[in-house]
């Protein structure tokens, strides 16, 4: 019977090799349990962020452009109208910026003039060849004030709130000097209609020239971004030469309040047919405001000539400028009840994306 041989280990493994080993062996778990404990980290992460808003936050603010300012949010102040939460959804952030995109002051305005190539069309297509895009870029912000003209701002109190906001858009070039408690100092864009500037131009020559209420107005924003229409470049042009100022001045090449371009915009934002009417130039700066602004917080936009009190609320908030102009044919007329109706409506379902004021501001 042949003899059992016991195992015979290599003449050259020690005792130190066996110590050797086993620090290896330890440091593999420990490398295991490293990795482990890496993923769990991640994956309570990843589980607290898609509670708090999900990764498109995090994607949205890093793609921000660089010169996108943390301004101070704004206290909910409206009962009626400002409870709704205020945490930005970025997926309706999205879908309404998405909607409204073919507004962008970079997509649809130029800077400058209008190659002819630029304005004939091709088909059913625009030549794009020789049409280069405006130098200026308006950029992205994180919290825009629209400022409407309704004498709802009187007493409001506003002023110090809109001018925390990183940009602030006017419309129709209102004054500003005497109302700075309610409608703030600053200003960034002005968005102007078919008619401002007519009336601008008849303004700049009067003989009178203390009837000119555009002049300090005008002199207040310089050097600012105006928005308008191509047709009204010769009236804003001989009006800056006489006033001696310089704008940076954006056009469309086509009306940007027009019913075809507005109404299916703002009916796909709302999940509603809006507007059979001509929108207002208030809600074509609303809707472009959306393509750079994460969030907006909308200032007399109030349509109504009573508040809840019965108190009388004036048209606008400052006196007429004494043009008189032609009146406004009725197919043009706005639809201004209906217009609030959206705003209420995405201020209730927007998820912060916009906030509506028609009251007094806390400032305290």
């Amino acid at each position: 019977m042949a003899s059992e041989t016991a195992p015979v280990w290599p003449q050259n493994y020690t005792s130190s090799d066996k110590r050797k080993e086993g620090g290896i062996r330890h440091r593999r778990r420990l490398v295991v349990f490293l990795t482990l404990l890496c993923l769990s980290v991640i994956t309570n992460a990843l589980l607290w962020l898609s509670r708090q808003g999900g990764l498109t936050n995090l994607m949205l603010l890093a793609r921000r452009d660089k010169n996108t300012t943390d301004g101070n949010s704004s206290r909910p102040v409206f009962p009626e109208v400002s409870e709704a939460p205020f945490s930005v959804e970025d997926v309706e952030l999205r879908r309404i910026r998405n909607a409204a995109s073919k507004l962008h002051p970079d997509r649809k305005f130029r800077l400058g003039k209008w190659p002819v190539s630029c304005l004939r069309k091709t088909g059913k297509t625009k030549s794009k060849k020789h049409c280069p895009p405006s130098k200026h870029k308006i950029g992205n912000y994180r919290r825009c004030a629209v400022v409407g003209n309704s004498g709802i701002v009187l007493g409001s109190n506003c002023g110090a709130d809109i001018d925390a906001k990183d940009y602030v858009i006017r419309i129709d070039l209102p004054p500003v000097a005497g109302f700075e408690k309610d409608v703030g100092r600053k200003t960034n864009m002005t968005v102007l209609n078919m008619d401002t500037p007519k009336r601008l131009e008849i303004s700049s020559r009067l003989k009178n020239r203390s009837l000119d209420m555009y002049e300090h107005r005008l002199r207040g924003i310089a050097g600012t971004v105006l928005l308008a229409n191509r047709e009204s470049q010769p009236y804003l042009k001989k009006a800056f030469q006489r006033y001696h100022v310089s704008f940076v001045l954006l056009t469309s090449a086509s009306s940007f309040t027009s019913a075809e371009k507005i109404n299916p915009i703002a009916s796909k934002i709302a999940r509603k047919r809006y507007m059979k009417k001509h929108p207002s130039t208030g809600m074509a700066t609303v809707l472009i405001a959306t393509t750079f602004c994460d969030r907006l917080f909308l200032y007399g936009f109030f349509p109504f000539g009573q508040d809840e009190n019965k108190r009388p609320i004036p048209y606008h908030y400052y006196p007429d400028d004494g043009i008189r102009q032609k009146p406004i044919a009725k197919d043009k007329m706005h639809h201004m009840d209906t217009e609030y109706s959206f705003y209420k409506r995405l201020n209730q379902s927007s998820k912060g994306v916009l906030k509506l004021h028609i009251r007094e501001c806390d400032n305290q």
